[in-house]
């Protein structure tokens, strides 16, 4: 507890150092302009703050954020989120709609059941069921911000003994227009309820950019350092179901009374990243360059002369266009001069984001735009992962593991060391009429170095084993992202030489935007074919209790196709797709039951490695849909699944969520504010059941399985905003102790009982 308490105190400090000297700045010099911060979603689908309108008078507008992608560097703009709601479910283990399952405690690793969202093994998958808070480079917010722009973000569950507690914080600031950097930290304690199941996550990493015309640059350097308990899971689940009946009716036991089968058992997770994208633009300038920094373009060239009642739509269309923008204009500005308004815009957009001008323009001597028209493309990742597995109870693990290859042994250890290296050149879109695309040809070569432990015939000795892995892939893109109505993705990748040699992709995603009777219409696909060689620990796998070498497994062929289409008046989402897997790769549960020298019949548990060699197809639809009446809102998803190979890939039919809230504000928007609950569920089916040694969901033992689900988990919230401050208090698992209680959301792993729980969230522009 003083620990984080210490912690925070110290980042806060950090965070308003940069607040005085900005405070001194403003002072001294002035400035006129308002602005919001950026409100955009986070991989999980959650939203992060918006605030109102701050001080126009000493801090000035300007907050541009993006995302790229991990292969090139190509920008991904963020949209402003003006939505407010939700913010209770941005610290949920559950994700935003509940759709994960997980092992109860705040931080702990967890799985979705949706199957098409989940993410693509990596090749250090020990780090895959923590996404709640590892980012990857692609995850990565950058911002461009006219003042240092700083979150502070606090949740915490009243709970003396057995809460937990999660403190966030980002800061970014501008060295000048082009040349950017910052810093996030992501903290996580959750002493646990249940006993042996605490976490300690830690996520930190500093970002810089530089985007300018001829050389754009972006970099990332982050630490993961994931500790958690490991308990097994409680010994009988009728201390969740039937607990009158395991008290004999004398008593109710405590979540941290119940009987858990480990205890002295953790995994360590801990690994470094450096990730480089950096590109060097080949192109001209429309116009005669009259300095090293193009000048901003005139009113003249923005909005040409026209009638006065056609320059506010000209000036919407605008906004339209880099909507991060709006939130960042004074409400004062937008019912300004639509001129001086869309001049104010494009002073604040990056280079490469500002208004082409017209080849006619009088204006463009003076004001040349820089257009690329061929890329020379280098990015690089460096990972260094290790993972321990540590068990200090010995006898605990003889009673339950069929294999004790380490014997008294207490620690498995294993390494990875990653360096990737993408060397591309793209022919740029839109550098004349006739290239209606950009085309990137890229050759990439990976190099792999696994450290696993190994046997050997010396007694009570053992060496570490090393796997070497060279990979060359060479591969294309096309890519459509200028204009309004359409653009697409289509990416192709083989490996010609190395282990994954003959291994394929074939991706494609495009949208199609239009209206329809009044209705803002989005129509989005998504397509793939993929021929992958199994990530390296299902190849191989040397540990204490598990132990594995398959040479000769398959590539597993996925091929998916699906479909959403989104209408904005109507609030409503569909989204359906199906998939055939063949070679379907898993980890199989193979325990044993055996005999002891008392006669009793003891479960020794065990996973391997199996491949299914048929078709798997699952189908998978999808219904949002927000609804709304004055003051009251509902939203809802609702999610159908079919795997046509239950006992190998198990979904639920069905997934629901509702949220019902009222919402409204103050007159002068100050003060926001929503009531409300919502509920969480599922259908009842054999989920995949968790392994410590392995720390992956598997199968579970064909000869014990059970079924999780068929229960609504309802919390009931308030949340409040004001200004720049967002804060919620909430009770968690209202309804636990009414209906039959089966809460679990991986088997043998209740989630927590009913708690208190409450977060605040601060922007700082200074």
């Amino acid at each position: 507890m003083k620990r984080i308490h210490l912690f925070i105190l110290i980042i806060f400090v950090c965070a308003l150092l940069p607040v005085t000297a900005q405070n001194r700045f403003s002072n001294t010099v002035g400035s006129s302009a308002a602005g919001r911060s950026l409100g955009q979603h986070d991989r999980n689908g959650n939203p992060i703050d918006t605030t109102s309108v701050i001080d126009a008078s000493t801090i000035p507008i300007g907050l541009y954020s993006w995302r790229i992608d991990n292969r090139f560097g190509n920008v991904t703009p963020i949209p402003v989120d003006t939505l407010h709601e939700a913010f209770q479910n941005t610290n949920d283990m559950g994700g935003p709609t509940g759709q994960y399952n997980y092992l109860g405690n705040l931080g702990s690793p967890r799985q979705t059941r949706i199957f098409f969202d989940r993410r693509e093994e990596s090749q250090f998958f020990f780090t895959d069921p923590y996404d709640f808070s590892v980012l990857r480079p692609q995850d990565v917010i950058f911002t461009n911000t006219l003042s240092p722009f700083t979150n502070l973000t606090y949740y915490k569950s009243i709970n003396s003994r057995n809460g937990e507690e999660r403190f966030k914080s980002y800061f970014a600031v501008n060295a000048s227009k082009k040349l950017g950097f910052g810093f996030y930290i992501d903290y996580i304690y959750g002493r646990g309820m249940y006993s042996s199941q605490s976490t300690a996550l830690f996520n930190g990493g500093l970002f810089a950019y530089y985007r300018g015309d001829k050389y754009d640059m972006h970099f990332v350097f982050s630490n993961d350092n994931l500790k958690m308990a490991e308990n097994g899971g409680i010994t009988d689940d009728r201390y969740i179901t039937n607990p009158l009946d395991m008290a004999e009716g004398k008593k109710e036991y405590a979540s941290t009374d119940i009987p858990v089968k480990l205890n002295k058992t953790w995994n360590h997770n801990r690994s470094y990243h450096v990730f480089l994208t950096h590109r060097y633009n080949l192109g001209f300038y429309k116009g005669k360059k009259t300095a090293e920094t193009p000048a901003l373009p005139t009113d003249s060239l923005l909005l040409p002369p026209l009638p006065t009642d056609s320059l506010s739509t000209i000036a919407s269309d605008s906004l339209s266009s880099h909507p991060s923008l709006v939130a960042s204009m004074p409400n004062d500005s937008l019912s300004a001069d639509s001129t001086s308004m869309v001049r104010q815009i494009a002073s604040h957009l990056p280079v490469n984001a500002q208004p082409q001008q017209t080849e006619n323009s009088d204006s463009a001597e003076a004001n040349p735009i820089f257009i690329p028209v061929t890329s020379f493309i280098h990015t690089l990742e460096l990972d260094l992962n290790d993972r321990k597995y540590i068990t200090q109870d010995n006898r605990q693990a003889q009673n339950l593991y069929e294999h004790n290859y380490f014997g008294t042994d207490s620690i498995d250890n294993m390494k990875r060391t990653s360096i990737k290296n993408t060397l591309g050149i793209s022919l740029r879109e839109g550098f004349n009429k006739w290239a209606k695309a950009g085309l990137t040809a890229f050759i990439t070569h990976e190099y792999r170095d696994f450290t696993l432990s190994d046997t050997t015939d010396v007694r009570d000795k053992r060496f570490m084993k090393h796997y070497k892995e060279n990979i060359v892939y060479i591969g294309g893109e096309l890519l459509k992202e200028q204009g309004k109505l359409l653009h697409y993705r289509i990416l192709g990748e083989t490996a010609i030489a190395g282990e994954d040699a003959g291994q394929f992709r074939l991706e494609g995603k495009g949208d199609l935007n239009f209206k329809f009777l009044g209705d803002s219409v989005r129509l989005e696909a998504n397509a793939y074919i993929k021929n992958l060689n199994p990530t390296f620990f299902y190849r191989h796998f040397h540990s204490k209790h598990y132990w594995w070498d398959n040479d000769d497994l398959s590539k597993v062929m996925r091929t998916r196709i699906e479909g959403t289409l989104k209408s904005e008046k109507l609030g409503t989402t569909l989204r359906a797709g199906v998939e055939n897997i063949k070679n379907y790769t898993y980890l199989d549960n193979t325990s044993v039951t055996t005999t002891n020298e008392q006669g009793n019949s003891t479960y020794k548990n065990n996973v391997s490695v199996n491949q299914y060699s048929g078709n798997i197809q699952v189908l998978t639809a999808i219904w949002q849909q927000k609804l709304k009446a004055g003051i009251f809102h509902l939203d809802t998803e609702v999610a159908y699944q079919k795997s046509s190979k239950e006992d190998i890939l198990p979904l639920p039919d069905l997934s629901a969520y509702a949220n019902l809230y009222l919402k409204t504000k103050t007159s002068n928007d100050a003060l926001r504010v929503e009531l409300g609950a919502d509920v969480r569920y599922f259908t009842k089916y054999a989920a995949p059941d968790y392994s410590p040694v392995i720390g992956q969901f598997y199968l579970q033992d064909p000869n014990r399985k059970i079924e999780i689900g068929g229960y609504p988990m309802v919390n009931v919230y308030a949340n409040l905003q004001w200004k720049r401050t967002r804060i919620f208090v909430m009770m968690y698992h209202v309804n636990q102790g009414s209906g039959k209680s089966n809460y679990f959301l991986a088997p043998h792993y209740p989630i927590n009982p009913k708690m208190f729980k409450i977060g605040i969230s601060w922007n700082f522009y200074d």
